[in-house]
């Protein structure tokens, strides 16, 4: 199901109740690079040792779930692409599948307008069990799955973990949640790779923030 995939839940994060991107304007970039990290977990890519590491993939057999598989397609015929350009490529903007997944789990709406569709929240139960457990997750690492571990290195990545999940940590300052996040480890047998695949991760996150902000003068 979408709805339990990094970047599914991810999208959920990042969606504001009126369904606009939440905290953040590169939730497009956010859940690519979310999806390259569930496809490493499901040993479908893996990232190259160069400094600028590449995408490659080595395994194209379907996982049967929508937006990992639109995103396993694209990879394929990226690859070897250098992670920065990758998660940027418009094939690789997985907004309107993992929407409509959200949606077809009953927990968004889909509001079409003249030039932008939305995602307006309908039921939020699954949202609600989603922060509870990230929440446990950072007060209790041994309760941290490595999806937990992605998510919430992906909000650090993006700088936006504390405004995202204020309410569920019991109030730890920014400071702490990054540290908690940073010291999280999860025992499996991926880890490490992952480890490294997120910290390249979040260096390209910031520097494509970065990169698409625009200043107004």
């Amino acid at each position: 199901m979408t709805t339990t995939t990094i970047p599914g839940e991810l999208f959920l994060l990042l969606t504001d109740d009126a369904g606009r991107q939440e905290a953040t304007s590169s939730r497009k970039e956010a859940v690519a690079a979310a999806a390259v990290a569930e496809l490493m977990l499901r040993e479908r890519v893996q990232l190259s040792e160069e400094k600028q590491p590449r995408v490659q993939v080595t395994d194209t057999s379907s996982t049967g779930i929508p937006v990992i598989d639109q995103a396993l397609g694209a990879l394929t015929e990226l690859a070897p692409g250098r992670l920065r350009s990758v998660i940027s490529h418009r094939w690789m903007d997985l907004t309107e599948v993992t929407g409509e997944g959200l949606v077809a789990a009953g927990a968004l709406r889909r509001k079409d307008g003249w030039f932008t569709t939305t995602w307006p929240a309908h039921d939020e139960t699954l949202e609600t069990g989603l922060r509870a457990r990230l929440g446990a997750a950072v007060a209790d690492p041994s309760k941290a799955s490595l999806q937990d571990a992605s998510l919430l290195e992906l909000l650090r990545a993006l700088g936006i973990a504390h405004r995202i999940l204020k309410d569920d940590v019991a109030g730890m300052s920014r400071r702490d949640l990054d540290r908690a996040i940073q010291g999280l480890a999860v025992d499996h047998p991926a880890a490490r790779a992952v480890k490294r695949a997120m910290d390249d991760m979040t260096a390209v996150m910031i520097a494509t923030t970065a990169a698409t902000t625009t200043v107004i003068t």
